[in-house]
C-alpha cells in the first residue's frame, strides 16, 4: 500500500489517498446498503451467510485495512517525543520566521514575538545537526528583535 500512497520522501500523496479513501468508502457504503437487503436471503441461510460475510469482508474491511494503515503509519505517539523530517522542520522554521515578519508593526507585535520566540526554542530543542543550528538563529533572532522591543517600551514607559 505505501508504493502506491507514499512518495519518494515518504510522503502521503493527496490526490491518490484521496482516490483511495473515496473508494474504500464508496465500497463500505455499498456493503452497508447490500447487508440491509440481506433479509430477502432467508430461505437460504447458507447463501444468506456468505453473503453478508462477502458484504462485510469484501467491501468493509478495505476501509478498515486503509484507516488502520494510515494510524500505524504515523510515527509520533502521546508518550513519546515527535519525530520531524527534515522538511518538517524547515517548513516549521520557515512559518515562525513568517508569522514573525508578520508581527512587525502591529500592537500586539510584543506577546506574539513571546510566542514565537518559545516556539523556536522548542524546535531548536528536539532538532539535530544543522537543523539545530537553523532553529537556534530563528529562535535568537526572534528573541534580539523581542528584547529590542521590550527597551523601546521600557524607555518610553519612562519618559
Amino acid at each position: 500500500m505505501g508504493r502506491l500512497l507514499l512518495d519518494a520522501d515518504g510522503q502521503i500523496i493527496r490526490r491518490r489517498i484521496h482516490t483511495v479513501f473515496a473508494a474504500t468508502l464508496i465500497m463500505a457504503v455499498f456493503g452497508t446498503v447490500l447487508v440491509v437487503a440481506s433479509p430477502a436471503l432467508n430461505s437460504y441461510p447458507t447463501l444468506q451467510g456468505i453473503y453478508v460475510l462477502f458484504c462485510v469482508f469484501l467491501l468493509k474491511m478495505p476501509l478498515v485495512g486503509l484507516l488502520w494503515w494510515l494510524i500505524f503509519r504515523n510515527q509520533e505517539w502521546p508518550t513519546r517525543p515527535p519525530v520531524w523530517q527534515e522538511r518538517e522542520v524547515e517548513d516549521i522554521l520557515d512559518h515562525i520566521l513568517a508569522e514573525a515578519r508578520r508581527a512587525i508593526g502591529r500592537d500586539d507585535e510584543l506577546a506574539r514575538l513571546t510566542y514565537l520566540s518559545g516556539e523556536a526554542w522548542h524546535v531548536a530543542d528536539r532538532a539535530t545537526g544543522d537543523q539545530k543550528v537553523d532553529a537556534l538563529t530563528v529562535a535568537l533572532r526572534i528573541d534580539d528583535r523581542r528584547s529590542g522591543i521590550a527597551r523601546r517600551q521600557l524607555s518610553e514607559d519612562a519618559e
